[in-house]
């Protein structure tokens, strides 16, 4: 690919490991919800928290590319390293009254300053993203295979972040006990959206490939089919959509019931199948060129 480039080895290769896809997209996620959740009521540590993870994504995908990786992905990376230097302490969350007292609060212009970083570095993402899907070698689509991909990259991003993110801020309830219901709200009602929204454009993505389709059910017959790839796309659909979409509506039920606790242990297992459905989605768009 022209747009990758090597850092200490040649990346020849044309197409990357799936953990590739699955690292770069989990990273991009997590800062894209970091965007929209309010750091003066949840704190600086959260966000330092998951900004490290996404840094750690980044170097996983790194590792697996054979340390090659575009300019985009690596400016992630290091956007976060600054975000986390520059973001203060939190008044209320992070500091004491007493230390505010004798050190003074955060500067809002530091804080507002420190989230424009963020953003910049979401940016990046998600211009690497879409640079790694339009370079990605074509595919049987019918029409330009660009913005079908582009799509399917960006919108399992935001579910991998979202519900990753979900979850650590169900456990943080145990960390911040007078953190309001608002943020966890806030995620729940983007997870169900970034769902939708992948839902939709999977499948958008089946439909313009059904020439790819038809000429895997034509080789193999329905009974080969079943029996091999369908195995797969049926786990996919089950625990990639189905049990999600039924996780995202019962976390939703706990929110209004005020239960943390029970809404985190739902969205633990709720991530355990995003994670299950995500990676098989990677494997089938390496392995057979297919975009489920």
């Amino acid at each position: 690919m022209e747009a990758m480039v090597p850092l200490l080895a040649e990346a020849g290769t044309e197409r990357f490991p799936t953990f590739f896809f699955f690292a770069t997209g989990f990273a991009t996620g997590i800062v894209t919800l970091l965007m929209v959740l309010p750091v003066a009521e949840i704190g600086r540590r959260f966000f330092v928290l998951m900004s490290f993870l996404a840094i750690v994504f980044v170097a996983l995908a790194v590792a697996s590319a054979g340390l090659g990786i575009s300019y985009f992905h690596l400016a992630l990376a290091a956007l976060l390293i600054l975000y986390n230097v520059m973001l203060p302490a939190q008044t209320g969350v992070d500091q004491s009254a007493r230390r505010e007292a004798l050190e003074g609060g955060p500067r809002l212009a530091t804080t507002l300053l420190a989230h424009g970083v963020l953003v910049a570095a979401a940016a990046c993402g998600i211009v690497g993203i879409v640079t790694d899907a339009l370079q990605y070698p074509a595919l049987e689509f019918a029409g330009d295979q660009g913005p079908w991909l582009v799509a399917s990259f960006l919108t399992s991003s935001l579910l991998l972040g979202a519900a990753l993110t979900a979850m650590v801020l169900g456990h943080w309830y145990l960390v911040a006990r007078k953190l309001s219901f608002g943020p966890l709200a806030r995620v729940a009602l983007f997870f169900s959206a970034a769902l939708a929204l992948r839902m939709l454009v999977v499948a958008g993505d089946v439909w313009a490939q059904e020439a790819l389709w038809g000429s895997m059910l034509a080789r193999s017959g329905l009974e080969g089919f079943l029996l091999g790839h369908g195995i797969f796309i049926v786990v996919r659909v089950v625990f990639g959509f189905l049990a999600p979409a039924a996780f995202a509506w019962m976390t939703w039920k706990c929110v209004q019931l005020r239960s943390n606790q029970s809404a985190t242990g739902i969205l633990y297992v709720n991530l355990a199948f995003v994670l299950m459905g995500e990676i098989i989605a990677k494997y089938f768009l390496v392995s057979q060129g297919l975009v489920i």
